[in-house]
């Protein structure tokens, strides 16, 4: 498969070297060059800013899209309007590793559950390095929107963000009472997770689980 990275950042370089080792192809989408190259796919870890130029890029070629980066909801409509009208297969997640797929089901349960007991207050703690713009992260803002719509509205997680050193990425999600303190955590140990998942998506955007477009 060709696959096309729009965003060469340390993602963007991690994304290559995995799909280069699962011996794909890769072109890199040099910024403000609206050109897909042939590629079957692209794969986008740019930032909030620079989304809509993969969309029109992808659109204007016919080309599926996978998109990782986050901070660009507000809009998904008028994304979601371009991909329609092109009518091609496109996916995005706020988090791509698995363990953070299970942990967002964990938090929707844990919502459900927890929203029989009034005692129990929620809330959530969120850091990454400091080179990270978007704050709280899309993770972050998924785990909240999961709590929220498993207890019906009745647990609304307020979320801390820090942005200081190295971190990839932990999130920790917690519920307390004056009795106990419930929490659960994902961890990022790298980015290759992210990056090998990212572009396996990119196999057939079409049939994936993530959000489609």
């Amino acid at each position: 498969m060709k696959i096309a990275i729009h965003g060469y950042g340390k993602m963007g370089k991690t994304v290559e070297r995995v799909a280069r080792d699962a011996r794909h192809d890769v072109v890199i989408l040099e910024r403000g060059k609206r050109d897909a190259k042939g590629a079957e796919v692209i794969v986008d870890f740019s930032h909030a800013n620079a989304v809509e130029e993969a969309v029109d890029i992808a659109c204007a070629e016919r080309v599926a899209l996978v998109i990782g980066t986050t901070g660009w909801q507000d809009r998904l409509d008028t994304m979601r309007k371009k991909i329609d009208a092109a009518g091609i297969g496109a996916v995005y997640a706020s988090n791509f590793s698995p363990g953070a797929q299970v942990t967002f089901a964990l938090a929707r349960r844990a919502g459900e559950l927890f929203a029989r007991f009034p005692q129990y207050a929620s809330g959530m703690e969120e850091r990454h390095h400091s080179k990270k713009t978007d704050a709280p992260s899309g993770t972050a803002i998924r785990l909240a929107r999961e709590v929220r719509d498993g207890s019906d509205g009745k647990l609304d997680p307020a979320i801390v963000s820090s942005r200081v050193g190295a971190e990839f990425g932990l999130h920790t999600l917690f519920f307390d009472s004056p009795e106990d303190l419930v929490e659960i955590s994902h961890r990022a140990r790298g980015r290759d997770g992210f990056a090998r998942r990212a572009h396996r998506r990119g196999d057939d955007p079409r049939t994936q689980r993530a959000h489609p477009l």
